[in-house]
Protein backbone atom coordinates (compact mmCIF):
# COMPACT_ATOMS: atom_id res chain seq x y z
CA UNK A 1 0.00 0.00 0.00
CA UNK A 2 2.71 2.83 0.76
CA UNK A 3 4.27 1.63 -2.25
CA UNK A 4 0.89 2.20 -4.49
CA UNK A 5 0.97 5.46 -2.45
CA UNK A 6 4.87 6.63 -3.38
CA UNK A 7 3.93 5.90 -6.66
CA UNK A 8 0.42 7.82 -7.28
CA UNK A 9 2.16 10.46 -5.75
CA UNK A 10 5.36 10.70 -7.74
CA UNK A 11 3.03 10.15 -10.59
CA UNK A 12 0.99 13.14 -9.79
CA UNK A 13 4.01 15.13 -9.15
CA UNK A 14 5.26 14.53 -12.51
CA UNK A 15 1.62 15.13 -14.05
CA UNK A 16 1.92 18.89 -11.94
CA UNK A 17 5.50 19.18 -13.45
CA UNK A 18 4.19 18.89 -17.56
CA UNK A 19 0.90 20.55 -16.64
CA UNK A 20 2.79 23.92 -14.68
CA UNK A 21 5.02 23.61 -17.87
CA UNK A 22 2.88 24.27 -20.35
CA UNK A 23 0.71 26.65 -19.06
CA UNK A 24 2.94 29.01 -18.23
CA UNK A 25 3.98 28.34 -22.09
CA UNK A 26 0.84 28.54 -23.87
CA UNK A 27 -1.79 29.91 -20.69
CA UNK A 28 -4.21 27.80 -19.27
CA UNK A 29 -7.02 27.96 -21.84
CA UNK A 30 -5.05 26.88 -24.81
CA UNK A 31 -3.49 23.77 -23.05
CA UNK A 32 -5.55 20.66 -23.21
CA UNK A 33 -5.53 17.78 -21.07
CA UNK A 34 -4.30 15.49 -23.99
CA UNK A 35 -1.25 18.24 -24.18
CA UNK A 36 -0.75 17.48 -20.80
CA UNK A 37 -1.24 13.93 -21.14
CA UNK A 38 1.60 13.82 -23.56
CA UNK A 39 3.78 15.28 -22.37
CA UNK A 40 3.76 13.13 -19.14
CA UNK A 41 3.79 10.10 -21.31
CA UNK A 42 0.22 8.79 -20.05
CA UNK A 43 -2.58 7.96 -22.35
CA UNK A 44 -5.52 10.06 -21.89
CA UNK A 45 -7.75 8.20 -19.49
CA UNK A 46 -4.57 7.25 -17.65
CA UNK A 47 -4.44 11.37 -16.54
CA UNK A 48 -7.96 11.65 -16.12
CA UNK A 49 -7.07 8.60 -13.16
CA UNK A 50 -5.35 11.14 -11.51
CA UNK A 51 -6.89 14.45 -12.65
CA UNK A 52 -10.79 14.07 -13.40
CA UNK A 53 -10.39 18.16 -14.63
CA UNK A 54 -8.09 21.01 -15.57
CA UNK A 55 -9.01 22.86 -13.23
CA UNK A 56 -8.02 20.24 -10.70
CA UNK A 57 -4.26 19.99 -12.00
CA UNK A 58 -4.26 23.69 -11.34
CA UNK A 59 -5.35 23.75 -8.27
CA UNK A 60 -3.11 20.79 -7.09
CA UNK A 61 -0.34 23.24 -8.95
CA UNK A 62 -1.07 26.51 -6.75
CA UNK A 63 -1.55 24.65 -3.92
CA UNK A 64 1.34 22.55 -3.49
CA UNK A 65 3.53 25.61 -4.71
CA UNK A 66 1.73 27.31 -1.86
CA UNK A 67 2.78 24.87 0.77
CA UNK A 68 6.26 24.90 -0.56
CA UNK A 69 6.42 28.73 0.15
CA UNK A 70 4.81 28.96 3.55
CA UNK A 71 6.52 25.59 4.47
CA UNK A 72 8.03 26.17 7.90
CA UNK A 73 8.78 29.95 7.21
CA UNK A 74 7.06 31.47 10.36
CA UNK A 75 9.18 28.50 12.27
CA UNK A 76 12.51 29.56 10.26
CA UNK A 77 11.85 33.47 10.80
CA UNK A 78 11.12 32.90 14.82
CA UNK A 79 14.41 31.71 14.89
CA UNK A 80 15.87 34.77 14.31
CA UNK A 81 15.80 38.01 16.98
CA UNK A 82 16.72 41.08 14.92
CA UNK A 83 14.75 42.33 12.92
CA UNK A 84 17.32 43.45 9.94
CA UNK A 85 18.25 39.28 9.72
CA UNK A 86 14.23 38.40 9.38
CA UNK A 87 13.75 40.75 6.62
CA UNK A 88 17.20 39.27 5.26
CA UNK A 89 16.04 36.12 5.34
CA UNK A 90 12.75 36.83 4.09
CA UNK A 91 14.39 38.15 1.12
CA UNK A 92 16.52 35.66 0.53
CA UNK A 93 14.26 32.52 0.69
CA UNK A 94 12.26 34.39 -1.21
CA UNK A 95 14.61 34.82 -4.46
CA UNK A 96 16.31 31.18 -4.00
CA UNK A 97 12.70 29.26 -4.41
CA UNK A 98 11.25 31.75 -7.10
CA UNK A 99 13.67 30.51 -9.53
CA UNK A 100 13.41 26.68 -9.25
CA UNK A 101 9.87 27.03 -9.73
CA UNK A 102 9.20 29.52 -12.64
CA UNK A 103 6.33 27.46 -14.27
CA UNK A 104 4.75 26.93 -10.88
CA UNK A 105 4.74 30.93 -9.83
CA UNK A 106 3.81 31.99 -13.58
CA UNK A 107 1.08 29.71 -12.95
CA UNK A 108 -0.15 31.04 -9.81
CA UNK A 109 0.63 34.87 -11.19
CA UNK A 110 -1.46 34.62 -14.52
CA UNK A 111 -3.93 31.39 -14.33
CA UNK A 112 -5.33 31.14 -10.95
CA UNK A 113 -8.21 33.56 -12.04
CA UNK A 114 -9.32 29.96 -13.90
CA UNK A 115 -9.74 28.34 -10.90
CA UNK A 116 -13.72 27.66 -9.57
CA UNK A 117 -14.88 30.38 -7.10
CA UNK A 118 -14.22 28.16 -4.06
CA UNK A 119 -10.88 26.74 -5.06
CA UNK A 120 -9.45 30.83 -5.65
CA UNK A 121 -10.32 31.56 -2.67
CA UNK A 122 -8.25 29.01 -0.69
CA UNK A 123 -5.47 30.08 -3.16
CA UNK A 124 -6.05 33.84 -2.33
CA UNK A 125 -6.34 33.28 1.39
CA UNK A 126 -2.76 31.21 1.43
CA UNK A 127 -1.44 34.28 -1.04
CA UNK A 128 -2.81 36.30 2.11
CA UNK A 129 -0.75 34.54 4.66
CA UNK A 130 2.53 34.96 2.86
CA UNK A 131 0.96 38.88 2.58
CA UNK A 132 0.86 39.03 6.39
CA UNK A 133 4.08 36.84 7.18
CA UNK A 134 5.85 39.97 4.95
CA UNK A 135 4.18 43.08 6.52
CA UNK A 136 4.99 41.64 9.73
CA UNK A 137 8.15 41.33 9.31
CA UNK A 138 8.60 44.69 7.93
CA UNK A 139 6.85 46.27 11.05
CA UNK A 140 9.21 44.36 13.12
CA UNK A 141 11.75 45.69 11.45
CA UNK A 142 10.70 49.35 11.33
CA UNK A 143 9.19 49.53 14.30
CA UNK A 144 7.46 52.79 14.97
CA UNK A 145 9.02 54.69 12.57
CA UNK A 146 6.32 54.43 9.64
CA UNK A 147 2.76 54.21 9.90
CA UNK A 148 0.81 51.40 8.81
CA UNK A 149 -0.15 52.58 5.55
CA UNK A 150 3.30 53.05 4.76
CA UNK A 151 4.53 49.49 6.25
CA UNK A 152 1.83 48.11 3.24
CA UNK A 153 2.94 50.09 0.84
CA UNK A 154 6.85 48.80 1.02
CA UNK A 155 5.44 45.56 2.04
CA UNK A 156 3.36 45.75 -1.83
CA UNK A 157 6.94 47.04 -3.25
CA UNK A 158 8.83 44.18 -1.70
CA UNK A 159 6.65 41.28 -3.26
CA UNK A 160 6.59 43.05 -6.68
CA UNK A 161 10.20 43.10 -6.58
CA UNK A 162 10.62 39.92 -5.80
CA UNK A 163 7.85 38.40 -7.81
CA UNK A 164 8.81 40.14 -11.14
CA UNK A 165 11.73 37.90 -10.55
CA UNK A 166 10.62 35.11 -12.45
CA UNK A 167 9.69 37.13 -15.62
CA UNK A 168 13.67 37.67 -16.25
CA UNK A 169 16.06 36.13 -14.16
CA UNK A 170 17.90 33.50 -15.65
CA UNK A 171 19.78 31.57 -12.49
CA UNK A 172 22.29 30.36 -15.11
CA UNK A 173 23.33 33.97 -15.65
CA UNK A 174 26.55 35.51 -14.12
CA UNK A 175 24.47 37.19 -11.55
CA UNK A 176 23.86 34.00 -8.18
CA UNK A 177 20.66 34.09 -6.49
CA UNK A 178 22.59 34.64 -3.56
CA UNK A 179 24.19 37.74 -5.57
CA UNK A 180 20.67 38.76 -6.56
CA UNK A 181 19.07 38.53 -3.25
CA UNK A 182 21.52 41.18 -1.50
CA UNK A 183 20.80 43.16 -4.26
CA UNK A 184 16.76 43.43 -3.52
CA UNK A 185 17.97 43.15 0.42
CA UNK A 186 20.44 46.43 -0.31
CA UNK A 187 17.96 48.35 -2.13
CA UNK A 188 15.28 47.71 0.27
CA UNK A 189 17.18 48.16 3.54
CA UNK A 190 19.02 51.26 2.25
CA UNK A 191 15.66 52.80 0.84
CA UNK A 192 14.42 51.81 4.21
CA UNK A 193 16.89 54.15 6.37
CA UNK A 194 16.10 56.93 4.41
CA UNK A 195 12.96 56.86 5.25
CA UNK A 196 13.43 56.33 9.20
CA UNK A 197 16.05 59.20 8.87
CA UNK A 198 13.56 61.80 7.04
CA UNK A 199 10.61 60.18 9.38
CA UNK A 200 12.99 61.09 12.71
CA UNK A 201 14.01 64.52 10.95
CA UNK A 202 10.04 65.23 10.83
CA UNK A 203 9.58 64.42 14.50
CA UNK A 204 12.41 66.41 15.42
CA UNK A 205 12.14 69.55 13.35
Amino acid sequence: MKEEKKFSRKRMGNIAKAGAELFSKKGFAETSMEDIAAAAKLSKGGIYYYFPSKTGLLYYILDNFMDMVLKDLEAELDLLDNGLEKLRKLIFRHVELYPKHVAEAKALFHEVQNLPPKSFRKIADREREYYRITSDVLSGYFGSALDREQVTAITFILLGMCNSIYAWYNPKSAITPEQLSQTVFDILSSGVAGIQRKAAGSRTG
